[in-house]
């Protein structure tokens, strides 16, 4: 399965106000975003949805 991290809150905006954020759920069963994304985003975030900021060693392990 591929991963994904969401870079911005439009994606979860949007998919919630269609009622189908839980696709990002079969499409990708886990994704990833920062504190700032999920804080801007400003509800609770379902389980499939880890919480990961970039200075942890898991991002810059990805992008170095």
């Amino acid at each position: 399965m591929r991963k994904i991290i969401i870079s911005d809150t439009s994606c979860l905006i949007t998919l919630d106000k269609i009622n189908q954020l839980e696709t990002l759920r079969s499409l990708f069963r886990t994704i990833t975003v920062s504190t700032i994304i999920a804080e801007e985003y400003g509800k609770s975030l379902p389980a499939f949805v880890e919480i990961l900021d970039p200075s942890q060693k898991v991002f810059s392990k990805h992008f170095n």
